[in-house]
């Protein structure tokens, strides 16, 4: 069977998480009951957490589960989990940091459109 976690995405989300909330990795620990170790070997995409261990974590960092495992999920759900991680990225700011972030992504879409059409015009020039 295929594996369908991308766990190294898992563990650099998490570890992402955890600094975002001021946690050191035995402090995490801690709040959960899981052991530092196997923190760090989730961290490090060293070993895969079983859904327990996941949703403990997931309640520590106070996030949605999906947070963690947005890089594992395919289509809508993949979006779904995006747009909440956008959500929670700007959720603490303030309303003029909420708006430079916003023009940000909007320019970046923008430019994105922009060289996909040059990758496609030059992909079509080719063939």
């Amino acid at each position: 069977m295929k594996k369908t976690m991308n766990a190294r995405a898992l563990g650099a989300n998490m570890k992402r998480w955890r600094e975002d909330m001021g946690l050191t990795v035995e402090k995490l620990a801690e709040q959960t009951g899981i052991s530092v170790s196997h923190i760090q070997n989730i961290e490090s995409a060293s070993s895969n957490p079983s859904a327990e261990t996941l949703i403990r974590i997931a309640n520590a960092l106070e996030i949605p589960i999906d947070l963690l495992l947005c890089d594992s999920l395919k289509g809508e759900a993949n979006r779904k989990a995006r747009i909440m991680e956008y959500y929670t990225l700007i959720d603490d700011c303030t309303e003029e940091e909420a708006k430079i972030i916003m023009t940000t992504l909007y320019t970046l879409k923008k430019e994105l459109k922009t060289l996909r059409k040059g990758a496609d015009g030059n992909k079509n020039r080719k063939e």
